[in-house]
């Protein structure tokens, strides 16, 4: 079974925003690396990396389901 949608969160972090903007804008593939049992894959379907506007999906699991 597959879910679709929008997935609104939120997450005390103890680093500055600026590290996990970094992050996710130019290396997305480094969450897969750090959070292997959440974050299984991203894929950039369209742009460039930290270019506004590109497209990435993210495949990761969200309790006991794995999304995509």
């Amino acid at each position: 079974m597959a879910l679709s949608g929008k997935l609104i969160g939120y997450v005390e972090i103890s680093k500055t925003g600026d590290v996990f903007h970094d992050l996710f804008r130019h290396s997305p593939h480094k969450m897969v690396a750090a959070t292997p049992d959440k974050v299984h894959d991203c894929e950039l379907h369209e742009g460039e990396r930290g270019a506004v506007g590109s497209v990435i999906t993210w495949h990761y699991t969200h309790g006991m389901y794995h999304t995509c």
